[in-house]
């Protein structure tokens, strides 16, 4: 009787583990769902580009950060992998096909107000030492990451941030979902590029400058401890 109650206890913990660990999956739309949004920026740099859609499949060669790839098609069953949960795609890379794992791309690319050729790439960064979510922001020129920085949150989604509309300034503001609610662990609130790097932000005050009519933002520095 102990040895079937510590089996069943040993069969809890399993299954706990299981639903526990697991995440949602980034998913994208692929080109015969929807052509206007099949094609993505790369999140990282040296993607192994494969022949079929595994890890172990041969790879055919590596693509650059910020490389435009087109979504044909997707496997039919999502991989975890370091915390992120996502399934292999099949992309055109110019004349060259092959495979990628969809945790390296990009689920949100944005053009730099200050300079066009630079682009912020927004996607999930994992699970940290304590199994926290990490979600991460690169700023990219030309195939080459300029800085990189990571947010620890249990609700940031792609659709919670936004580059701040203002020539003159790269502000990208964080909400974790359409309340507003916000929910970063080291309380950013906004992350600010500039002189290529990329800083944290607690808060920021807008003034009106009457001569242009514009808003100028004044940031205030995230307090470290």
């Amino acid at each position: 009787m102990k040895t079937l109650k510590n089996i069943m206890l040993i069969g809890l913990l399993i299954l706990a583990t299981s639903v526990f660990s697991q995440s949602k999956e980034v998913e994208f739309d692929i080109y015969t769902t929807s052509a206007s949004k099949a094609s993505r920026y790369l999140l990282v740099d040296h993607v192994s580009l494969r022949d079929c859609p595994a890890a172990q499949c041969q790879q055919l060669t590596t693509i650059a950060i910020g490389t435009y790839v087109r979504l044909l098609e997707k496997s039919e069953r999502p991989q975890t992998i370091d915390g992120v949960t996502s399934r292999w795609y099949k992309v055109k890379m110019g004349p060259q096909i092959g495979w990628i794992w969809g945790g390296l791309i990009s689920q949100k690319t944005m053009v730099s107000n200050t300079n066009p050729e630079i682009r912020f790439v927004f996607g999930e960064a994992g699970l940290d030492s304590n199994s926290q979510q990490q979600f991460q922001i690169r700023a990219i020129k030309n195939g080459v990451e300029l800085d990189k920085i990571l947010l620890k949150s249990n609700t940031l989604t792609y659709s919670g941030i936004e580059l701040l509309k203002n020539q003159n300034q790269d502000i990208i503001s964080l909400s974790s979902n359409e309340d507003g609610n916000f929910n970063v662990i080291d309380s950013p609130m906004y992350v600010v590029f500039k002189d290529n790097s990329f800083q944290k932000m607690t808060s920021l005050t807008s003034s009106t400058e009457v001569k242009d009519e514009a808003f100028q933002y004044v940031y205030a520095p995230e307090c470290e401890n």
